[in-house]
């Protein structure tokens, strides 16, 4: 084609037709613009296929994060509910005056446990590296970057660094002082503690050690409230997900 243009060039030169010549320039001229707009055109349609891709990508995979988020949240209600019920049935014996059960060893192996809640944020994350206006849907987007920064945030920090600053400077070491801890030859789980009071009755008769067990019940109250309330809004987060898929 430039082969082409090339050789009328000459030949409008060589038999001095300026006018046809200046005609033929100002096409090619226009010609080649259009060539380059076009070029830019398709160039930024390609750009635009491939971020809708990334997005789609993004989505995918931050709602699969979500989902697996959801399963590691659920498993620590369902412990924390485990542990909270031996709370519950020390600070039962410790109400009716019941004398010393090896019912209770379980109990006082786990009482003072503390659980983490480890949300997936893979999908997150590669977002971020990629630039967050990816996700072109401005709701959506506001949306995703509260439950990660925030809403995570409050479960990480909030509830479980006040459960481990409970744990680590009050109620493991009132347990190191007054429970001797024990593994029963008929289990080989080591997840598994039981423990016995040195002095029972001196124990259930001591405030500090009330105060303990319902400081850690009303913990995990509060942790189990707040992770169910968490999964419902990751739910509802997920079918925004869902819809916005659905549109791109």
């Amino acid at each position: 084609m430039i082969k082409f243009f090339r050789i009328i060039r000459q030949r409008l030169l060589t038999e001095n037709k300026f006018s046809k010549y200046l005609i033929y320039a100002i096409g090619e001229i226009v010609l080649i613009v259009i060539g380059i707009l076009l070029a830019l055109y398709l160039n930024n349609l390609n750009e635009k296929k491939q971020l809708k891709k990334d997005e789609i990508k993004v989505l995918n995979e931050i709602k699969s994060n979500l989902k697996s988020s959801i399963d590691a949240f659920e498993r620590t209600l369902k412990s924390e509910s485990d542990y909270l019920a031996q709370n519950k049935k020390i600070l039962d014996y410790i109400n009716t005056k019941q004398p010393y059960s090896t019912d209770l060893d379980l109990a006082f192996g786990t009482y003072f446990w503390i659980l983490s809640s480890n949300p997936v944020t893979g999908g997150y994350d590669y977002l971020k590296s990629k630039g967050i206006e990816l996700i072109t849907n401005d709701s959506l987007r506001k949306n995703i970057s509260f439950m990660f920064e925030n809403e995570f945030a409050i479960i990480k920090n909030d509830n479980e660094l006040w459960a481990n600053n409970l744990q680590q400077n009050i109620s493991y070491p009132y347990h190191v002082k007054h429970f001797i801890k024990y593994f029963p030859q008929n289990t080989d789980s080591l997840g598994i503690e039981y423990a016995k009071p040195i002095d029972y009755n001196t124990l259930m008769n001591d405030q500090m050690f009330q105060s303990i067990n319902t400081e850690i019940i009303s913990n995990r109250r509060w942790n189990i409230k707040s992770i169910n309330d968490l999964v419902s809004r990751i739910k509802i987060l997920i079918k925004e997900i869902d819809d916005d898929l659905k549109r791109l």
